[in-house]
């Protein structure tokens, strides 16, 4: 009786499987992830831009600086010589440093909900504003590098600006997901978008070009709406623009996933799970 031939061998534990989420990062597939993750959650997006621009807002308004469509005039001139600040107050770059810093703590929010997002969790306003609190300090530190490096990148003719703009596209993410401290989370953001910078760059300047759209409609639609009311155009036009606001917060989230999961192979329970 002959011996029945052995089946192929089995696979050799230290083989890893190709995950089966994981996939080839695409422009399309992310813009789409972007917008539906953002108008899943738009309302308490939008929160914590409201929560942001607060300090900005009150000393503003409460000083009198004039506020495109709050409280400047109609026409620009009307009123110039009183309008006129021989010195802008303390208060006014403590407001907007304040406003700043939260802005960078909102990032963190939102990529927090994000991942929780992706992931198929309860997102809930209370856990974003936790998780951009506990992270405030690096995230500051990060953008502030970031954001120097990007404006020298500018200054050297553009093209070295918008390479750093999309190499460090995901450094904030990073320091909220992974923790990797201030030079690593840069060092991390340089390593995930390598080889994907270019269609990063896509990614950005089609949101771009999309916001731009939208903002000129909703600059127009006071003007429509001056005859019969000023007011419902200037109130709307304003929460049009927080709102939308929200969508270069989320896509650095998406992008940093989608990444991480095609390049990497991560699963994105795998990274929600930092946050349990």
């Amino acid at each position: 009786m002959q011996p029945v031939p052995a089946g192929p061998p089995a696979p050799s534990t230290m083989s890893r499987a190709i995950p089966s989420s994981q996939v080839e990062f695409s422009v399309g597939r992310t813009i789409a992830r972007t917008f539906s993750t953002w108008w899943r959650h738009v309302i308490a997006f939008s929160i914590l831009t409201v929560g942001a621009m607060a300090p900005f807002w009150a000393v503003a308004l409460l000083g009198g600086f004039p506020i495109a469509g709050v409280n400047a005039p109609a026409n620009p001139l009307e009123g110039a010589a009183e309008q006129m600040q021989p010195v802008i107050p303390a208060g006014f770059w403590l407001a907007y440093a304040a406003t700043m810093l939260l802005f960078l703590v909102e990032m963190g929010a939102i990529t927090y909900g994000v991942i929780q997002h992706l992931a198929g969790k309860k997102v809930s306003l209370g856990g974003m504003i936790a998780a951009g609190v506990k992270r405030a300090v690096p995230l500051l530190v990060v953008g502030l590098l970031c954001y120097l490096a990007v404006l020298l990148g500018f200054l050297l003719l553009v093209i070295p600006g918008i390479w750093l703009a999309c190499a460090l596209a995901v450094a904030m993410p990073a320091v909220v997901v992974e923790r990797p401290g201030i030079f690593g989370a840069l060092k991390r953001s340089f390593a995930i978008t390598k080889g994907k910078r270019f269609s990063i760059f896509v990614v950005f300047l089609v949101l771009f070009l999309v916001m731009m759209v939208t903002v000129a409609l909703v600059t127009i639609f006071p003007m429509l709406t001056a005859s019969f009311s000023p007011l419902a155009g200037v109130v709307i036009g304003q929460i049009v623009n927080a709102s939308l606001g929200t969508l270069f917060w989320v896509l650095p989230g998406v992008v940093y996933h989608d990444l991480r999961v095609a390049k990497e192979g991560v699963e994105t329970a795998q990274l929600a799970a930092v946050f349990e």
